[in-house]
């Protein structure tokens, strides 16, 4: 399992990565997030709605105390206060086995900042050529400064950017509403990871997670929204990373 933070100076996030071998990875993961914060194992459980059909089987994650948590006595019993606090916002994803789960710290999930995680396989057969999701996954311009990469570094970097346009959609609660490709998570003209239309967003791969990145067969990314309207402190750091390196 690993775990990262985000910089001081921005939102507080983590991450953690939970192998298969757990039992029940969610549950594990929502406990280590509880034992962080100085509550007992079994504190959260996770609740879905979807903003589209509400239903409650898909869609969106929302934490939540759980009944067992509610129903503690004593020294380990929640205070009023605890039960109205904001809770941290949450995001998931599977693959390959793993399960990646990340969250945001209560305050900036009340202020309105959202974070959505993806993992995916990196030897996927999708990310191995143009034909697989040219036209769906990626834009022409995508695609175009993929193909002036090295054939050996292409797979990665559409794995990649694919990693941050399904981790955007979760972080805008929508999911893919339309074609991933008009998806934007690169700042114009280049491969370098940003979200075009919200300043201060970030857009964070797994090599740079600060726990330690994902299993060597997997690629992740995770991306923190800030609310509409936020204006990002001027100065180095607001950049975004490259999506692909040699």
């Amino acid at each position: 399992m690993g775990t990262g933070g985000g910089p001081a100076s921005g939102p507080g996030w983590h991450v953690v990565v939970t192998g298969p071998r757990a039992g029940d990875q969610r549950r594990e993961a929502l406990d280590f997030l509880a034992v962080s914060l100085g509550l007992r194992p079994a504190t959260f459980e996770v609740t879905h709605r979807c903003p589209h059909c509400g239903s409650e089987d898909h869609g969106q994650p929302e934490l939540r105390h759980s009944r067992v948590a509610r129903r503690r006595r004593g020294p380990d019993a929640l205070a009023a206060g605890d039960l109205a606090a904001p809770l941290p916002a949450v995001s998931f994803s599977r693959a390959g086995g793993w399960l990646a789960t990340a969250w945001l710290g209560a305050p900036d999930a009340a202020a309105g900042w959202r974070i959505g995680v993806d993992l995916e396989q990196a030897g996927s057969a999708a990310f191995a050529g143009p034909s697989e999701l040219a036209g769906v996954g990626f834009s022409a311009t995508e695609e175009r400064l993929i193909g002036a990469l090295e054939d050996h570094v292409r797979p990665g970097a559409r794995g990649q950017l694919w990693c941050a346009k399904e981790a955007l959609a979760k972080a805008r609660g929508t999911g893919f509403i339309g074609d991933p490709a008009d998806v934007a998570v690169t700042a114009p003209g280049s491969l370098e990871l940003a979200v075009p239309d919200r300043p201060g967003a970030r857009i964070v791969p797994d090599r740079d997670w600060p726990g330690g990145h994902a299993p060597d067969h997997l690629l992740g990314a995770v991306v923190l929204l800030p609310p509409a309207g936020h204006r990002p402190p001027a100065g180095p750091g607001a950049e975004g990373a490259p999506a692909a390196s040699a």
